[in-house]
Formats: C-alpha cells, structure tokens, sequence
C-alpha cells in the first residue's frame, strides 16, 4: 500500500463535471447510483481527508466527506432539499487534479484515454463520471449508495492498469503504477546536445549554421499512449533543433548558392534501437521562420529500454532546402535534400 501523499500547491486546476443521473419526472427522487452536483459552498473539501491518486494525466485529489441521509437546498445546485430513501445515504465527494505535479510530463502523452472511475461502497460499485478537463477549480457532488457509507473506495482504472484507494485512510493500492509516486518534476533546462553535428554534404563558404539541445532523460511508465511492459520503462527525452543558412559554392567561390530549410524530419536512436514514438511538438519551433530566415523544430522522443539504459544518442535531423539566391554562373537545383546528424552520450543521472 502506498502512503497518502500531499501534494504541492495546484497552480492550475483542472474542473471535473459530474452530472446528475435521470431521476424520472421527479427531479426531487434519487435512487442508488444517482449523482447530485454540489454547490462549491457545500464545504465537502473541508470534511474530510484527502486521497492523492496519481495518473499519467495528473495528480487526482479527492476529499470524501461523512455519508448523509439529508442535502440541504443550499448545498445543491438545483436548490432543492434531497432526502435518501430508506437504506440508502448521501457520500460527498471533491475532487480536483493537481497540475503542478506531472502536468510537465504531459509533452510525451499522446492519449485519448480518460480515467474509468467506481465509488465502492458495502460491496456494491457505482460508476461515476470520469473526470473532465474543462474548467479551473475543484467540483463536488454526492453520490447515493445503500448501506450506510462506511468506509469508501475508489477504484480509479487509466488504460487497463486499475488502482485502488482507500477514502478513509488516503492509502492507495497503485499496482502497476506505482512508479507514477516516485516521479519528481520533470526537468525543464535544456543541455546541449553536446556532440559534433555532420552534414551529409560538404561545408563551403560558411560554418554549419545548426544548434541542438536536449532536456535531461526521464524514466516514465507510462508515456505516449501505452504503459511500458513489465521490466521495461519508456525513456523519455526533448530535443529542440535549429538550422540556418546553407551555401552551396564552387571550389573557387567565384560561384554558388544560398539555401534556407522549408521542412524538417527528426529520427533518433539509441544504442542502436530506433525511437517507438517521436511526438513533434506543434506549439514550439517554426520551419521555416521566414522572419528568422531558420528553421527550427521540438521533438518529444520515447525510448523502450529496460534496467540498463544504453546511453549512445543518434540525432538525425533531414532538411528539403530551397534556393534563394545565387552569385557567379553556377547549376544549383532549386531544393536540396540534407540530413545533419549529431552524436552524442546521454548525461549520467
């Protein structure tokens, strides 16, 4: 069982919206099962203990508060009293992701998945609305269940691999995702690459006008859009890359042509085994900047390695070049085809 952890201010917090299950012609009538969104006045986070479970996606925080029979018109939001029928009660519940914990780590998921989440409770298991990503606070609501309340649980499944917490003590049973507990916060200052970058042509007239950085490697179980496979771990890594100018020149320079990149593609191995998932970052990194007459470009690299990473990087960046301009009389084709590569040793942690 794994302690309950507290977690560090939420910068951001992410809304999850339950929403009232059909009660028939009666909006008043609940039944077991039923889900009653809660005003946020209602004061359920300040009621009892909080359960970390931690997803890919985030950090889940959830407060479960003392079972009622009664929810008074104030604490719902169709302001109306509620009163359980016979053998049944009322469990509060907030909730809330904490952003601050592996939001970092969200640049190598390319998921779809969402939580499946159950309130267990005497036995019997209610299915509640997976959490949403819609809006900044936490939500809380009540569930009703029969019995009298006692000691809940929930069982939180993300992609396959199900986690179970105890709501009254903050333990939680995490199974295969376990790992998720001991992450810290994701590096964030790039290194440089560190290596000695080579063109597939020959450098004339100017240096090789590219720059390479890379973020320290993480070790993730899960990553893209899978968990890593038993005795196995995704290593994961961000490489952001820049190339300039390209001349092209006669061996007197009396002639020759200048190059600019119009797009990239990035291929990495290491030790020898290709990258299972390169996720090229859309918000970082233009090709080509015509204002910065470059091109450059962020990949978000995963490796499937086991105990003992190799360390030996491969970084191959391939650039379409396009002719803008030429002096002398030379034959310079309109593109060029040019692929940089850079070797480099992954640091030690």
């Amino acid at each position: 069982m794994l302690p309950r952890r507290r977690s560090a201010t939420a910068l951001g917090l992410l809304l999850l919206a339950p929403t009232l299950a059909a009660c028939g012609d009666d909006p008043a009538a609940v039944a077991a099962g039923d889900v009653v969104p809660a005003r946020h006045e209602a004061g359920i986070a300040a009621s009892g203990a909080e359960t970390t479970i931690a997803l890919p996606i985030g950090d889940l925080l959830v407060t479960v508060g003392k079972p009622v029979r009664e929810i008074s018109a104030d604490d719902t939001r169709q302001l109306e009293r509620l009163t359980a029928s016979d053998g049944e009660v009322f469990v509060p519940v907030s909730w809330q992701y904490d952003t601050t914990s592996l939001g970092t780590y969200a640049r190598y998921l390319e998921t779809t998945s969402t939580p499946v989440v159950d309130l267990v409770v005497d036995g019997a298991s209610y299915r509640i609305p997976p959490p949403e990503t819609a809006t900044e606070g936490p939500e809380s609501f009540f569930v009703t269940v029969s019995g009298n309340g006692d000691d809940p649980e929930l069982k939180v499944d993300f992609d396959g691999v199900t986690q179970t917490a105890d709501l009254s003590s903050g333990e939680v049973d995490a199974g295969a995702a376990a790992p998720l507990y001991d992450l810290e916060a994701a590096p964030a200052e790039p290194l440089p690459c560190g290596g000695t970058a080579r063109p597939s042509r020959a450098v004339t007239v100017s240096e090789l006008a590219f720059t390479c950085t890379m973020t320290p490697p993480v070790l993730l179980p899960y990553a893209g859009d899978a968990w890593a496979a038993d005795g196995r771990t995704w290593l994961a890594l961000t490489v952001e890359t820049a190339f300039g100018r390209w001349d092209e020149a006669a061996a007197d320079l009396s002639a020759g042509a200048i190059y600019y990149p119009g797009t990239v593609d990035g291929a990495f191995t290491l030790g020898g085994s290709k990258a299972v998932q390169v996720i090229r970052d859309a918000g970082r990194g233009t090709c080509p900047d015509i204002a910065n007459q470059n091109c450059s470009a962020v990949f978000h690299v995963l490796f499937d390695v086991g105990e003992d990473a190799p360390r030996n990087l491969v970084i191959k960046q391939r650039y379409e070049l396009g002719r803008t301009s030429t002096w002398g009389t030379i034959d310079a084709p309109e593109q060029l085809e040019l692929t940089v590569t850079d070797r480099t040793r992954l640091p030690v942690e």
